[in-house]
């Protein structure tokens, strides 16, 4: 499936270039050029980066023409060049040569002028990913929208969004453990130190579409588990999200010491699990938290 990142300042740009590509693939969306640059790290150091980009120029603070040649140089530092790069489409209101050379020049694809056409859009898509397929819904979407033909489709209550978990671990083999005790339960993005998970939780806040969970490891080079916890805290604080509107976050660490544990708790975690991790543990934890049902439990534990 085709990952889509959607960079403009404008709410209304965002929401119908994602209705032109979210039949094709999965669609983010960010605000302006710094948020743009974590969401476009962070996607590399998960190793699932985007397909295409859909960069506006004009927007608060680091315009289009900086994020473009940021993204570049973060490409040219890990040796990913020309053709291996991310697509990047220029979609702006500017229609003046001078604009258009530039971002050609700070290695755009391709140059897209507001009011956005589906079709032209689509078949600059096209053109630099080939044919594009139409995306399969998720399973709780084909739940979800199961509905009989002569009923309107409105929206239920109950149908919720497929979670959003990320797991932060500095070993690869716990990362790739986690993400298959939690991908039958929703998206799982991956973080290697505290410093890329504090990046993916700010993206994932300002874009309006916040992790339900973030399983923390403690010991990680850089900024470790409790550096990050805090942070994470005081960014929630920042914007009014206090409490339990925040995410959940379940410390999952070799560190068996009461030191580690109340300093966690005391710094804003919910849970913490201790390695190796049990699958029962984490599965129990989250059911606590209003994370799985009891139905749920019991299927993945079947």
């Amino acid at each position: 499936m085709a990952r889509f990142l959607i960079v403009d300042d404008e709410p209304t740009s965002r929401a119908l270039i994602g209705a032109f590509l979210s039949p094709h693939g999965h669609c983010d969306e960010v605000y302006d050029g710094n948020e743009a640059i974590g969401a476009f790290r962070v996607a590399w150091n998960n190793d699932n980066p985007y397909d295409l980009i859909c960069l506006d120029i004009m927007m608060p603070g680091c315009d289009g023409h900086e994020v473009l040649n940021r993204m570049r140089q973060i490409e040219h530092d890990r040796g990913i060049l020309g053709n291996d790069g991310v697509k990047v489409i220029v979609t702006t209101a500017l229609e003046d040569t001078e604009h258009c050379i530039q971002a050609f020049r700070e290695g755009c694809e391709s140059y897209v002028t507001k009011p956005i056409r589906e079709e032209q859009l689509l078949d600059q898509v096209e053109s630099l990913l080939g044919k594009l397929p139409h995306r399969s819904p998720s399973r709780r979407e084909e739940r979800d929208g199961e509905r009989t033909a002569d009923r309107p489709a409105v929206p239920r209550p109950e149908q919720l969004p497929l979670a959003k978990y990320l797991i932060t671990d500095d070993d690869r083999v716990c990362r790739e453990l986690l993400g298959d005790m939690l991908s039958p339960f929703g998206r799982c993005d991956f973080a290697y130190d505290g410093s890329e998970a504090v990046d993916a939780v700010r993206v994932a806040i300002e874009d309006g579409a916040p992790y339900d969970l973030i399983c923390l490891d403690i010991m990680m080079p850089g900024v470790d588990g409790h550096q990050a916890l805090e942070t994470i805290r005081r960014f929630e604080a920042e914007r009014g999200i206090r409490g339990s509107d925040g995410v959940k976050v379940i410390m999952t660490t070799a560190l068996r010491d009461a030191k580690h544990c109340m300093a966690a708790f005391r710094e804003g975690c919910e849970s913490y699990v201790t390695k190796p991790i049990s699958q029962q543990h984490l599965f129990d934890s989250m059911a606590q938290l209003g994370l799985l049902t009891s139905e749920e439990v019991t299927a993945a534990r079947g």
